[in-house]
């Protein structure tokens, strides 16, 4: 070994070891990318970048690819109907999970759900995976819900069932009648009037909201008839008062959470307006029928910032 080339190794292996002790400082335990840590089935990201945060939170569940197989066909449940601030899932946060679908190598990504036309009307990152997805709402099914309590049978966007993988993206909000709506409550956006109609008037009681455990009993039962294989809740900014419409008061907590989980994302989210789980009856009831786990404590999560 000639001494310049002595040297040179040297210097080779001493930068080495000074680039992992950088890394071993910004990434405790050897985790150098999110796609290397362990893998949650809940995380929740901070940060102003509501289309990264909608990035990271998927990617530390373990990425796209653990929901969506290559040459999958995709159906995405978006809340984007509403034209109040905070009444609608941010379209950073909506094209960011598009544009992941495509990145996993989906064969196709249906929305399940018609839009505002100018919701998916901008640029920027993720414009061109919205403009691939197809719409497809208007071709409804009437079918028996297994087991349901007090929804027997459901007329709903055929493709809601026959997708690969169906994913519920919804923002966090105050809801008139059950006072927190978000995952859970974003799957009546795949029924028709008429279904939707049943959920508040099939008690008999009368009124729009005048039997609320009904109500939830319904959007629970819904869930034994598919649950979502991925939900995104949007909890950026999000109405605190006269929901789910609005207008109404503002928060902006800045938060995108994502989970392999219904009951366990709305679980979490419920936080945003101030009320724990059990006060929400779409939640326990949910939880009751085995849907998924309310109880936190029991959810390998994570939260960060960005």
């Amino acid at each position: 070994m000639t001494r310049e080339y002595g040297r040179r190794a040297f210097v080779r292996a001493g930068a080495a070891v000074g680039l992992g002790a950088v890394l071993a400082r910004l990434w405790p335990a050897g985790q150098t990318t999110a796609a290397a840590a362990e893998a949650v089935d809940l995380c929740a990201v901070t940060g102003a970048d509501h289309y990264q945060g909608a990035r990271r939170a998927i990617e530390h569940l373990g990425g796209m690819s653990r929901f969506v197989p290559k040459g999958s066909t995709v159906g995405l449940l978006i809340n984007h109907q509403f034209r109040n601030p905070g009444a609608h899932v941010s379209p950073d946060v909506a094209q960011a999970v598009a544009t992941l679908c495509w990145e996993a190598g989906a064969r196709a990504v249906l929305s399940l759900k018609d839009a505002r036309f100018t919701y998916w009307r901008r640029e920027g990152r993720g414009a061109e995976a919205a403009r691939r997805m197809t719409a497809c709402s208007g071709n409804y099914v009437t079918v028996e819900v297994p087991g349901g309590q007090a929804l027997k049978t459901v007329e709903i966007v055929k493709e809601f069932l026959a997708v690969d993988a169906l994913i519920n993206v919804s923002v966090v909000k105050h809801h008139e009648g059950t006072n927190y709506a978000c995952i859970l409550k974003n799957a009546m956006g795949a029924l028709t009037y008429g279904t939707c109609q049943f959920f508040h008037f099939g008690h008999g009681k009368g009124g729009w909201y005048g039997d609320v455990e009904f109500l939830s009993q319904c959007v629970a039962d819904l869930h034994r008839l598919r649950k979502p294989d991925l939900a995104v809740a949007d909890a950026t900014t999000i109405l605190t008062t006269n929901g789910p419409f609005g207008p109404g008061r503002l928060a902006t907590p800045q938060v995108v959470v994502a989970g392999a989980n219904a009951v366990s994302v709305d679980a979490y989210c419920t936080r945003f307006l101030n009320l724990t789980p059990t006060q929400v009856a779409m939640i326990t009831r949910s939880a009751a029928l085995g849907v998924g786990e309310a109880d936190l404590g029991k959810v390998k999560s994570r939260e960060l910032s960005i």
